[in-house]
């Protein structure tokens, strides 16, 4: 039977519905231990779903309600094991693996408190409730992703290498115009280079054609670049109209560093800043930064926090939905916007 949650936390039913044994007992063998956070329609919908998918390895050892029940519940069969001050308890009690959270959209000031938690116990989470969405806007964990994790991995960086490499033969004669017309526009090096973060927070150095005058934060330190920024240069304007200084970064794809697409990586200053001031902003630090990103071909350059918390948004949205169709929809948004200048 189908359960309906109030958000007062009270049951009732809503609907009848059958299930066969086998895919109750498919369940009961499948090798990930895993707990739901969340009592309500959310949770207990996500829980249908992996009766209905068995191949993801799910077995579901328990709900745990974000808000203090004061008495015992199950749903077929599974119980209700307690709110969240005793996660810790069973997450141990019961050798956990992976947390699915499903919390209600009221309760998302709890969210980063759930995560911490996941983060500093090593225990795997993602996130398939409405209250992500609440929080940064069209961001739905696709739990389905798990199956093809690891063969993204060694497809992507096949794809990455051998993309590299082809165009950087390919735009020599590019390399060498952009290299002439730096030189005869500005004094300075063609290149540079910068700190910035990666993966799992892991410093590397990443390359670009200089876009501004030499030595630009040399006295002010790391600042946001503004419209009409008068240490750019007038060759550095046109290419980042057309993000063509982008393009040293080949090199840090086929070194490994980066992918073509990803959340841009930032500079460790502006990093601890922001995991300080934004929510869930370590979340994207979780795969390879990218040359560009739905981050990049659907909002402008950062010139504020704000414009910091809305590419969030989009990167977010990339990292929880990641899949090849997404990918596709990228890499034709970044050629129209090289196309059209629409870079800043």
């Amino acid at each position: 039977m189908h359960v309906h949650m109030q958000h007062n936390g009270n049951i009732y039913p809503l609907s009848e519905q059958k299930k066969s044994d086998t895919s109750t007992r498919i369940m009961t063998r499948a090798r990930k231990k895993t707990l739901i956070i969340g009592w309500n329609n959310e949770s207990l919908r996500l829980f249908d779903k992996i009766l209905d998918y068995p191949a993801l390895n799910y077995n579901i050892k328990g709900f745990i309600s974000v808000a203090r029940l004061g008495r015992k519940a199950q749903y077929r069969d599974v119980q209700l094991l307690g709110d969240i001050s005793s996660i810790k308890t069973w997450v141990a009690l019961l050798n956990i693996e992976e947390i699915l959270i499903a919390t209600e959209p009221e309760y998302r000031d709890r969210l980063d408190e759930i995560i911490k938690f996941c983060q500093e116990s090593g225990v795997h989470y993602r996130i398939v409730s409405d209250v992500f969405d609440t929080v940064y806007g069209n961001v739905v964990k696709d739990i389905y992703a798990s199956l093809f994790e690891k063969k993204e991995f060694g497809l992507r960086r096949i794809i990455d290498g051998i993309g590299s490499i082809i165009l950087l033969f390919t735009l020599l004669p590019v390399f060498l115009a952009i290299f002439v017309a730096i030189k005869l526009d500005s004094a300075g090096s063609v290149y540079y280079s910068q700190i910035r973060v990666g993966k799992d927070g892991k410093p590397f150095r990443i390359f670009k054609f200089r876009s501004m005058v030499q030595d630009a934060e040399k006295k002010s330190g790391p600042t946001w670049a503004q419209k009409r920024d008068p240490r750019i240069t007038r060759v550095g304007h046109f290419m980042r109209l057309t993000r063509i200084d982008e393009l040293p970064q080949l090199m840090n794809i086929l070194k490994g560093d980066m992918s073509f697409i990803g959340p841009r990586p930032e500079r460790p200053f502006f990093v601890d800043t922001f995991k300080e001031q934004i929510p869930l902003y370590e979340h994207r630090l979780k795969v390879k930064p990218g040359v560009t990103g739905l981050a990049q071909v659907k909002w402008h350059y950062d010139e504020n926090i704000e414009d910091v918390k809305e590419k969030i948004k989009y990167d977010l949205e990339y990292i929880e939905n990641k899949s090849i169709w997404l990918e596709i929809k990228i890499y034709f948004l970044t050629v129209i916007t090289v196309l059209t200048q629409k870079g800043q």
